[in-house]
């Protein structure tokens, strides 16, 4: 019954791949609070969604179906149907709020971002790991790597060691300009500016990184759809990211959007979009932050290589 109602179905079907407080979904259906929240509330009590609380904000997400047949069904039923025009639009609208904040953010605080992120998790902490797990790729497969969100160049030069060629994208310019007076000594790095999520997909990369960046994004689930888009079929995809934490401070210092992700969770975007785990590792804690690696395949490859 929860379900039935048509305005709690399109909340089911946003909710698919992201996750919203009240006040944006409030704006994405053009409902008061109140209203909004009652909706929230009743799929709440039936089990469909959850919540969580980051500081003094609560975020709502579909609830995760798991070996469950009747969430799992409900939800592919729900899936089936696309959502109308007027909200995709409103979704799009609210990602680009997102979005603007965080480049707002790396345009005032990009000289001091690296020493702040090196409070939660440098690069040293995980580069040896994603070097290791991309030198497991046959050599002939190691064409094209794309690194999402370059920082410095530290992991992007590794990885142009191993690949012949190397790409790094960066949604700041200034983190674009730092990267490339880093990496100017490497003729096969190159270097874009833009959001990861707005490019059309080209020629596919044989291996995708996105190390501490995810968290910046405004539609993480997103993520995972447009990396398999842009995914060779016999493609890696490796993620670094901070497991969901409560160190509200971050928001306002490193500009973060998230305060983490659960490996749970993050497996579940993975498996929604195609992807199978084939690598989890989780690093050594750094000033009270978790790391967690996944690493995933698209399934079109492992169910080629069972046959």
């Amino acid at each position: 019954r929860a379900a039935g109602d048509p305005l709690r179905a399109n909340i089911l079907r946003v909710l698919a791949y992201d996750s919203y407080g009240v006040l944006e979904l409030g704006e994405i259906f053009e409902m008061a609070q109140p209203a909004i929240s009652h909706h929230l509330k009743t799929l709440h009590n039936a089990g469909l969604v959850t919540r969580r609380k980051e500081g003094t904000h609560v975020f709502y997400q579909r609830t995760a179906a798991g070996s469950r047949p009747l969430l799992t069904a409900l939800f592919e039923e729900l899936d089936e149907s696309p959502l109308p025009t007027s909200l995709s639009r409103r979704i799009d609208h609210a990602h680009q709020a997102r979005l603007v904040r965080s480049r707002e953010f790396f345009a005032t605080h990009a000289e001091a971002l690296a020493q702040q992120r090196a409070l939660i998790c440098a690069p040293s902490v995980y580069l040896d790991t994603v070097t290791d797990i991309a030198a497991q790729q046959p050599p002939l497969a190691r064409r094209r790597v794309l690194e999402v969100g370059t920082g410095d160049g530290t992991l992007l030069r590794s990885l142009a060691d191993l690949y012949k060629e190397a790409t790094g994208i960066d949604v700041a310019s200034e983190m674009v300009d730092t990267t490339r007076m880093n990496l100017v000594d490497l003729e096969n790095c190159h270097l874009l500016e833009g959001d990861f999520l707005s490019i059309a997909p080209d020629r596919p990369y044989n291996l995708i990184v996105a190390a501490m960046v995810v968290h910046h994004m405004a539609s993480p689930g997103r993520f995972f759809a447009h990396a398999w888009r842009h995914l060779h079929k016999d493609g890696l995809l490796i993620v670094v990211e901070l497991n969901a934490h409560t160190q509200e401070w971050v928001k306002e210092l490193c500009g973060d959007v998230w305060l983490g992700f659960s490996p749970d969770r993050m497996i579940n975007w993975a498996e929604r979009q195609k992807f199978t785990l084939v690598h989890q590792q989780f690093l050594a804690q750094r000033n009270g932050f978790p790391v967690h690696v996944h690493a995933f395949q698209p399934k079109q490859l492992l169910e080629e290589s069972k046959q």
